[in-house]
This record gives C-alpha cells, structure tokens and sequence, in this order.
C-alpha cells in the first residue's frame, strides 16, 4: 500500500474517479435503502459509508498534491504545462550556474596566489 501511495497516478485515480464514485453510489443506495423502508441501514449508507469515501478521496487528493510538490518543486496551479516546464527548466538553469560558480570559487582558492616581483624604486624589477 505504502508504494501506492507514493504514486501521483494512483492517487490520482483513487481521490479523482473511485473514491467519488464509490461516494455516489453508497448515497444512492443509502437512498433507495431510506425509501424502501430500511432507514436505519439507509443512514448509515448515507452518513458512514459514504462520508468514508470522501474524506477518503481529500485526502488522496492533498497527499498526491503534496507528493507533486515534493516531487518537482512547488509550481502554481495557474499555470499551463509550457509555463510550468518553462518555470522548471529556469530552476534547473539557476541550480546548475550556482554550481558552476561555486566549482570556480574553489578552484580559485585551491590555487596558489602569485607574489608580485619585488620592484626597485625606480620600478624596474629587482634582480635576485
């Protein structure tokens, strides 16, 4: 199960399409169960049962929202897919200059400084 969760698609299917549908039908049968004269198992239907695959569904539905955004950084729901990869490329493009810059700042301090040659007063170089 713990694998299941951990995939938006699945997630995706069970809090959008199943858990909905499964909602519908257990209040539909809650219903028909009211009207044909059990109405103790037609509350329950409607009242356990059904709020079960709801609450069921919102939280399949935040954990696929939070394992979206762990998984590719946060990225507004208002955007359309060119904008959000556009948005992601930008990202990696930032992550990979930081990287570079900091390689150039190490081996820019791994290496030796030079000292400048020791100068005459007149400013022609000292012979040793």
């Amino acid at each position: 199960m713990k694998d299941l969760t951990r995939r938006p698609e699945t997630l995706f299917l069970f809090g959008y399409m199943l858990l909905p549908l499964l909602a519908l039908v257990s209040v539909a049968a809650g219903v028909w169960s009211v009207i044909i004269g059990n109405k103790i198992l037609g509350i329950i239907l409607i009242v356990v049962v059904t709020q079960l695959f709801v609450w069921g569904a919102v939280w399949m539905i935040g954990k696929r929202k939070r394992l979206l955004e762990e998984l590719e950084g946060t990225i507004d729901a208002s955007m359309s897919d060119e904008e959000a990869i556009n948005a992601f490329n930008a990202r990696e493009a930032l992550e990979i200059e930081a990287r570079e810059r900091a390689a150039a700042e190490r081996s820019a301090a791994e290496q030796p400084t030079s000292q400048p040659a020791e100068r005459n007063e007149d400013g022609t170089q000292a012979k040793e």
